[in-house]
């Protein structure tokens, strides 16, 4: 009995070892990819004023090789690991990238280097512009499973001058995806994220760019000059022109104010003489000549009052400004005033 026993346990041995011989067939070993994590890109709050803006942000990627025995079954996988961003949302062009609001829109564009060069894009889009192809090698270990992770910047770009947008919040929702292959008995990864003898499992994660246009105006003008005149004259008129940019779509109404504080647009002017007591009266209008409609500065951020009115388009607008001087009959001397105009919206 006893003699039994023993050659029962010795055939359990030799059937142990003899499976540690076995080839190791290379379905031994898998490699699963946990789907990205993204950061959203976040422009903030601009308007035609504002410059290029530059953020950026990135993609974090998580592998995981699982094996038997690690050491005793595989070195490592290796693995070429392709990372795509969609078109997003905003618009169905690649270059440059769409951020909408409704039918209006802002370019925008995801690059994976900072100095812009390099367009990030997708296996989806063609040749132009590429994803953004990563080797990476897992080594095995005697756990049954080795995981490595990794963040992969990204810089984003919203130009600058986009004049015509409206005031609005504008966005897209992108998608980064995760595919590639592996192999796990060479040395070397796949040439590209198709073409090894294991494919990944494919993961993705969403994310949101956006940008948000506020309400803005800039307001240039040019001196209104009445000239050089006699004593003797009479109701005498010049004008120049205002040139207002506000937002598209926004309201604005304008205000002239003399440095008299009058609301009515009537201003004096002084002399530059030492000792010279005198001012010359003038009106301020927004038509031509004595009886021209007087432009004060009585308009808000909602009516124009006695001020002008317009709407923006993102474009420069020209106003005329009219002067009217009663009367010369002054001591001879050179005069002048400063005007505000103030732009309400």
């Amino acid at each position: 009995m006893s003699h039994r026993c023993q050659c029962t346990l010795l055939l359990i041995l030799m059937l142990l070892i003899g499976g540690l011989g076995l080839p190791h067939p290379a379905e031994a070993q898998t490699v699963s990819c946990a789907n990205p994590t993204v950061s959203n890109v976040q422009f903030g709050t601009v308007d035609f004023t504002t410059g290029t803006l530059n953020v950026s942000g990135s993609i974090g990627w998580s592998c995981t090789s699982t094996g038997i025995l690690g050491l005793l079954l595989s070195p490592q996988a290796n693995i070429v690991m392709c990372l795509n961003l969609n078109t997003g949302t905003g618009g169905t062009q690649a270059n440059p990238r769409l951020l909408s609001n409704g039918s209006n829109t802002l370019q925008y564009q995801l690059y994976a280097n900072a100095t812009h060069s390099q367009i990030w894009g997708s296996t989806a889009t063609s040749a132009t512009p590429i994803p953004i192809s990563i080797s990476v090698a897992i080594p095995a270990g005697l756990i049954l499973s080795t995981t490595i992770t990794g963040q992969t910047p990204f810089y984003a770009q919203l130009p600058g001058g986009q004049t015509t947008a409206p005031v609005g919040t504008y966005n897209s929702t992108l998608s980064a995806t995760v595919n590639g292959s592996y192999n796990t008995n060479t040395s070397t990864p796949p040439s590209s994220c198709t073409s090894g003898p294991n494919a990944l499992n494919p993961g993705s994660a969403a994310f949101v760019a956006s940008a948000t246009v506020q309400k803005a105006c800039v307001v240039t003008a040019n001196n209104v000059n009445l000239g050089a005149v006699p004593s003797t004259a009479v109701n005498t008129t010049a004008s120049n022109t205002l040139s207002v940019t506000c937002t598209n779509g926004t309201p604005f109404f304008v205000g002239l104010a003399p440095s008299n504080g009058n609301t009515a647009g009537a201003g004096v002017m002084k002399g530059t003489r030492s000792g010279n007591t005198d001012q010359v009266p003038y009106q301020l209008s927004s038509t031509p000549g004595p009886g021209g409609t007087p432009w004060g500065n009585t308009a808000t951020s909602t009516t124009a009052g006695n001020g002008k009115a317009g709407s923006g388009s993102g474009l420069a607008q020209s106003l005329t400004v009219y002067a009217t001087a009663p009367s010369a009959n002054y001591t001879p001397d050179s005069y002048s005033d400063t005007v505000t105009v103030n732009v309400n919206y």
